[in-house]
């Protein structure tokens, strides 16, 4: 575990020290060097991994999203990831190993002309290019000297039929374009004013459906302060206009919806609801990409903090185990996104929420190819 002493990790430190040892300082001198300080890391310590280790050679590890706190067990969406693979374990033990050297991320971070993480992790895991062999697993650890594997992301976002994809803190650019149609030679403000435009980007990729899940609704205001600072930039506001697109965000019913109003557990601080970093692709085929670990899929992720990525290809059992969760969280919080909606609408409506239908129109747009009920129907039969 690599471990930096702050608050965050505190509930980790308490837990670590009731079992062998009563105190911190028992456990240095129990074993020296139990905790490591990280002190020259570029950007954030935000590896959450534990290795196996028996008789000097790893077993296996431990992986995902999850902080080792009681927010990251009882407070948030998260996951953890086994794998039992000794290639794989060992690379996570030679990274551990450089991290526990307190090597620094950067050059310009100090260090004495000794090699930083960013041009040690390159060398042992180049970014990618093109499509991953099938049945293969591939791990990939930050910092890294640039963030060209977001380009990398986009590429399989956009070459895709389904994407299932988590962002906690928002959408990288290169992703978001993709999910705006801006790829597809279309721009963002052109779709913004043009309903026509915006209709042949959503058709553009006949079949296409893409699932989005975001922590948060964005804030609007901010959003339209980037977009005069930035002209150009893509945001939640651009892309869920797209027809191909399936947009949730962590929400609680609003207050009165229910007989005990829903509330939050108060352990978290930055992320409340969804704090996992997963890309699914094409998660029922035969080739499907399952992708997690620590990293949120940003810049600062692969550029300046200590993180880890785990790729999986071609292992159906897997992808179906990330994808049935997937769908129950999106569909728990996407219903409530719909209600919270419903009920904040000023006009009247001629059906109550929840009321049954009882003609056949409800079956529908599950027939009409230009919306997502058709291609969900299509994708689920």
């Amino acid at each position: 575990k690599e471990w930096i002493p702050d608050s965050t990790t505190e509930s980790a430190a308490k837990a670590i020290d009731s079992q062998p040892f009563a105190k911190l300082e028992d456990a240095h001198k129990w074993q020296h060097g139990t905790f490591i300080e990280r002190k020259h890391a570029s950007g954030i310590s935000h590896n959450k991994f534990i290795i196996l280790v028996c008789n000097n050679r790893p077993l296996q590890v431990w992986t995902g999203s999850t902080n080792f706190t009681d927010g990251g067990i009882y407070g948030q969406l998260n996951v953890g990831h086994i794998v039992r693979d000794k290639k794989v374990a060992l690379q996570y033990h030679q990274y551990w190993t450089s991290l526990a050297k307190d090597i620094p991320g950067r050059r310009h971070a100090g260090g004495d002309g000794i090699q930083p993480m960013d041009v040690r992790n390159e060398e042992l895991q180049p970014d990618l290019s093109g499509p991953l062999p099938l049945r293969s697993i591939k791990v990939m650890f930050s910092p890294r000297p640039t963030a060209k594997m977001l380009d990398w992301f986009a590429e399989r976002v956009g070459e895709a039929k389904t994407i299932h994809f988590t962002a906690a803190f928002g959408v990288s650019q290169p992703i978001a374009r993709v999910l705006n149609g801006t790829a597809a030679g279309v721009s963002s403000s052109a779709l913004r004013r043009s309903p026509r435009l915006l209709k042949r980007a959503s058709t553009l990729r006949d079949g296409c459906l893409r699932y989005v899940l975001l922590d948060n609704k964005p804030s609007l205001k901010t959003s339209q302060k980037l977009h005069q600072k930035k002209p150009g930039m893509v945001d939640y506001y651009d892309f869920r206009f797209n027809e191909t697109n399936k947009i949730a965000f962590g929400a609680l019913l609003d207050k009165g919806s229910s007989s005990e109003d829903e509330s939050l557990t108060g352990l978290n601080t930055f992320v409340d609801f969804v704090h996992t970093k997963v890309l699914l692709v094409d998660a029922l085929s035969d080739e499907p990409l399952v992708v997690t670990g620590s990293a949120n899929f940003s810049e600062a992720s692969l550029e300046k903090n200590d993180e880890n990525m785990l790729f999986v290809k071609g292992d159906t059992s897997l992808a179906d185990i990330y994808l049935t969760e997937y769908i129950r969280v999106f569909e728990h919080y996407y219903s409530r996104d719909m209600y919270n909606r419903f009920v904040s609408k000023d006009e009247d409506s001629d059906r109550a929420w929840g009321e049954p239908v009882t003609d056949e129109s409800w079956t529908v747009p599950y027939f009409d190819p230009s919306t997502q009920l058709y291609k969900e129907r299509l994708l689920y039969r």
